[in-house]
């Protein structure tokens, strides 16, 4: 025995502190002093190839918050520079093994274990976690019309026979994770340089691999996507046989008074590996017992252990090592990816996802998160090349939505509404879309056709048509539309066609083509009467029959939330520029004339809880005959406030053509703010709108306000909206404090049909 006299290692113990006080853990304290005579004893060996007598071989094994342990016992061997000659590992203790013969600094392998993608898998068995959809949700649409949808797709094998695959609706999170996770595992490995400065053998279920590769390491970890790790066989490295000529330092995670954890069947695998210990010969580092399982804790148990075992380990080991030779381990700052393995048909669609502009580790996540949002794509995959390359895959298939839902409010009634829709790619995006609903007023089909992601990757075209007609109910028109403003209903055939740029992520041009044909009944008490002594002509026929077509130009900048009322930060800006031309009735014109608008948004959020929203827009319509002048198509209130501009002043405006906001021109500031928790909130709208034309059938003046109390819920595309509306201006603004001047409203569904 070798006294021990106490505080013989103050300054091996203040160093100790030192060098781990600059990681991320507080520093690990030495819980034993070794004799400075022992420490002294042994000869300080260079790294060279000169033959020892006595060969040290560090095990690393796997196992729950091994990594942590592994760490703490890899601090103490630099700090009382136990040589290590060679390296046996398998699962964790593979890539913490790996690491460091490569010459990275401990400290440097703590910040990659601290990694966001690393942290919440490492020391986890996660091979058998597929997913985190759950089977007993309901599968509500993420965005639309409030709808159940399934999605699916047909597969043929070489036999002939189809089969359907169901996909979720929303990126499976997890999954996307799990992915990156093991993307972050390799290229922590392929970011180093050179070879193993200390030899390193992996010990696999089959073999045992010396001086193994990257892909093999990572293939031990127990990681989503490896049917076979290090886990399983053998759970821990150990030495086959005694070698006499072999100083055996095998390290153990697990304490020896401790319960263990896991599936039954890791824990039937540990109990067998670990009730033969007894039976290898060699010097363990392993702890008693540890209390605190956190990060801190095992890191301070693997210094300790190895402190421990000193008066074991020094006099079988063969001089001393200094570890002062490390490199620094610096992140991937460019991927370079590869899309070798897709069909040519989907490459330039694959591709256009991937951001070239984006470094480092966010290129892939942002790559992986967008792309896996879209329908035609399910299973995404990525993995590091010897060459430094990302080798990418994805999953490419038709897709099929089925939707079933409804919609409406107490101004159109209640409506049903069913959607099929067919993805498909081949060298571009091609959506099918064929939607329609039907009401107690009201009906509509509106196929659509989407082209996207061709000619450089920025254009996108889209063809659409709509056959509905739309009623008003009877008793919210009744209650709060003037006689001489009503029609009965409107059905509407039209044609649109658009072309879009996208000239970056945040900004967009697109080009739209409207060709209508309208016939709207009027209700009997809009109908004007003839005037013979003012000798004015008009039409008194219930019904119009009119043929809107329209160009227009629509600049886009988006940044943050798309929500125009409930967006919880970033802004927006839109620039509308149109031409307008009204045909009605057999051969009759009115003026070709432009429209005009701009609207501008800034939403942000105080607390987690709060979101605030404030807007200005502006808008007019005009044509130039000597001077600007505001068009005149019909001498009919109704018909005239059909078609002038509809102002947004609050989110429920738009859901009905309130005279009041029905103008030719206009300025706008608006203010929205709520709280809001999990879905629910409590919202208040605010609006002035000044109208710069003076309407003779308007009730209020130029100055208006417009008041909207209202309570929300939403989750996805369900969303529930109801509260009171009131519109005043600046002769009434104090009846906004009588209640029962408000319209009320409820709507369900974000929709727009006027």
């Amino acid at each position: 025995m070798f006294p021990i006299p106490l505080g013989s290692l103050k300054k091996a113990f203040f160093a100790s502190v030192a060098i781990l006080a600059t990681a991320y853990v507080a520093p690990v304290q030495a819980a034993h002093s070794v004799d400075e005579s022992l420490l002294g004893a042994m000869t300080l060996e260079p790294d060279s190839l000169q033959a020892k007598k006595t060969k040290s071989v560090l095990y690393l094994g796997g196992g729950e918050r091994s990594p942590w342990f592994f760490l703490g016992t890899l601090y103490a061997l630099e700090e009382y520079k136990i040589p290590v000659d060679s390296i046996v590992a398998t699962s964790w203790g593979a890539w913490m093994g790996a690491l460091w013969s490569l010459g990275v600094s401990i400290d440097d392998i703590q910040r990659l274990m601290m990694d966001p993608h690393v942290v919440n898998y490492l020391g986890v068995n996660s091979i058998q976690e597929k997913t985190e959809h759950d089977a007993f949700s309901l599968p509500v649409s993420v965005e639309g019309i409030p709808s159940l949808r399934e999605r699916f797709s047909f597969y043929a094998d070489t036999a002939g026979h189809v089969y359907r695959s169901m996909h979720a609706l929303v990126p499976d999170t997890a999954s996307i994770e799990r992915s990156l996770s093991r993307l972050r595992f390799e290229e922590s490995l392929y970011r180093q340089r050179g070879t193993y400065r200390i030899p390193l053998t992996l010990v696999t279920c089959d073999s045992a691999v010396e001086n193994p590769s990257y892909a093999e390491i990572v293939n031990s970890l127990p990681i989503a996507g490896n049917e076979k790790s290090g886990e399983l066989c053998p759970y821990l490295a150990l030495p086959n046989v005694k070698n006499p000529q072999e100083a055996s330092l095998i390290v153990v995670s697990d304490p020896v008074r401790y319960e263990l954890d896991g599936d039954a069947e890791m824990r039937t695998i540990k109990k067998n590996v670990l009730s033969k210990l007894g039976e290898v010969q060699g010097i363990f580092v392993r702890a008693h017992s540890i209390r605190d399982t956190s990060r801190k804790s095992m890191i301070q148990a693997g210094f300790s252990a190895v402190e421990h075992g000193l008066r074991e380990i020094i006099p079988v080991v063969d001089g001393r090592r200094e570890y002062s030779d490390k490199q620094k381990s610096d992140a991937w700052f460019e991927f370079h990816p590869v899309f070798d393995s897709l069909s040519s048909e989907h490459h330039s669609a694959v591709l256009s996802y991937w951001n070239s502009k984006d470094t480092g580790f966010v290129a892939p996540s942002r790559f992986a998160y967008s792309i896996a949002s879209k329908a035609p794509y399910d299973t995404i995959s990525m993995s590091m090349q010897p060459d430094g390359g990302l080798l990418i895959d994805v999953g490419v298939h038709p897709t099929i939505d089925v939707a079933v839902g409804g919609f409406g409010s107490n101004v159109i009634g209640a409506n049903a509404y069913g959607e099929m829709t067919l993805n498909y790619v081949n060298q571009m995006e091609i959506a099918l879309t064929l939607a329609g609903f039907y009401g107690t007023s009201s009906y509509g089909f509106r196929p659509r056709l989407g082209v996207s992601n061709l000619i450089n990757r920025r254009w996108s075209f889209n063809f659409g048509y709509d056959l509905m007609k739309l009623r008003y109910l009877k008793a919210f028109e009744n209650d709060n539309v003037a006689a001489k403003n009503r029609f009965e209903y409107e059905t509407r055939n039209d044609l649109f066609l658009s072309a879009k740029y996208a000239i970056d992520k945040m900004q967009s041009v697109e080009v739209k083509f409207l060709f209508g044909s309208h016939e709207i009944k009027l209700s009997p008490e809009s109908i004007p009467e003839y005037d013979f002594f003012d000798d004015v002509v008009v039409n008194t026929d219930i019904k119009y029959e009119t043929t809107p077509v329209t160009q227009s130009v629509h600049y886009s900048l988006l940044n943050g939330d798309e929500d125009p009322w409930f967006a919880t930060k970033g802004y927006a800006a839109n620039a509308y520029l149109g031409m307008n031309l009204i045909g009605y009735g057999f051969h009759q014109r009115g003026p070709i004339y432009g429209i005009y608008s701009f609207d501008g948004r800034f939403s942000f959020s105080p607390t987690q809880n709060t979101s605030v929203t404030a807007g200005a827009a502006m808008g007019f319509d005009a044509y130039r005959d000597g001077h600007f002048q505001f068009p005149k198509n019909f001498e009919n209130a109704a018909m005239e406030d059909r078609y002038r501009l509809h102002v947004a002043a609050t989110p429920w405006s738009g859901d009905w053509l309130d005279p009041e906001l029905s103008t030719h021109g206009y300025a706008l500031l608006r203010l929205n703010a709520g709280v809001h928790r999990q879905g629910f909130g409590a919202w208040l709208s605010f609006a002035y709108v000044h109208d710069f034309e003076d309407k003779a059938t308007a009730r209020l003046n130029s100055n208006k306000f417009v008041f909207e109390p209202a309570l929300r819920y939403k989750y996805r595309s369900f969303t529930v909206y109801a509260g009171l509306n009131r519109i005043v201006d600046t002769e009434t603004f104090g009846d906004i404090k009588h209640i029962k001047n408000y319209r009320y409203f409820i709507r369900i569904g974000d929709y727009n049909l006027f």
